[in-house]
């Protein structure tokens, strides 16, 4: 079951939120705030059994990085609850400093309720997610964002063609069912593609996984 902490200070669309995603069986509950820097702190009184497992986070309250600040503490002093960027920016230098603060997610706000628990627990599977429209952005801003090459080490195995074709899709933002569809697999081999794409490049996730992949395609390819 997910626990789950909404913040928002858009109270209309704090409370439609809440109601619509209470309707699904996975969420066993939903706690709300206004305020990304004040609920860091009120988390700090929160009984660890009460604490949410995800956090989605409007970007922007008081402040445009309100969100990003606020995920940043969260992440410091709660470092196993997961962080959800929700907003309708799809700003570049946003995007970077969310993910560097710890955030695992980034939802654009006109994303379904069924697409929004989908990432929530994809997220607390401890899988990056965001938006499919704000995907291949995302990807090039971060790639272009890092000041030098990841290295690949020396015993980082070689990908596959059907390897590099699953995450050329995942970099589009295509989800593993979609990515079934194209490749006419079943979903669960597309994810296991991505699996193995994991421990050969020693990366934990898909954001990660994007990053080392344009230094693994400089190094084997040219």
């Amino acid at each position: 079951m997910l626990k789950l902490a909404i913040v928002d200070d858009d109270p209309r669309l704090l409370q439609s939120l809440k109601i619509q995603l209470e309707k699904f069986e996975e969420v066993d509950s939903i706690i709300t705030a206004n305020s990304g820097l004040r609920f860091a702190e009120q988390l700090k009184s929160i009984p660890d059994d009460d604490l949410p497992d995800v956090v989605i986070m409007d970007m922007s309250m008081e402040t445009p990085d309100e969100g990003v600040r606020a995920a940043s503490a969260i992440k410091k002093s709660f470092p196993l609850i997961h962080v959800i960027m929700f907003t309708v920016s799809d700003r570049d230098d946003l995007i970077f400093e969310a993910f560097k603060a710890g955030a695992m997610g980034y939802l654009l706000k006109n994303e379904t309720p069924a697409y929004i628990i989908k990432t929530a627990i994809d997220v607390k599977a401890g899988d990056a997610q965001m938006s499919p429209g704000i995907a291949r952005k995302t990807i090039h801003y971060l790639t272009r964002a890092v000041s030098k090459p990841v290295p690949v080490s020396d015993d980082t195995e070689e990908l596959s063609a059907r390897e590099l074709e699953t995450i050329n899709l995942v970099a589009k933002g295509y989800t593993y069912h979609q990515i079934g569809d194209m490749l006419n697999i079943a979903p669960n081999t597309a994810k296991k593609h991505m699996t193995n794409i994991f421990a050969k490049l020693h990366v934990k996730n898909k954001i990660e996984a994007l990053i080392k992949t344009e230094s693994y395609r400089e190094q084997h390819h040219g």
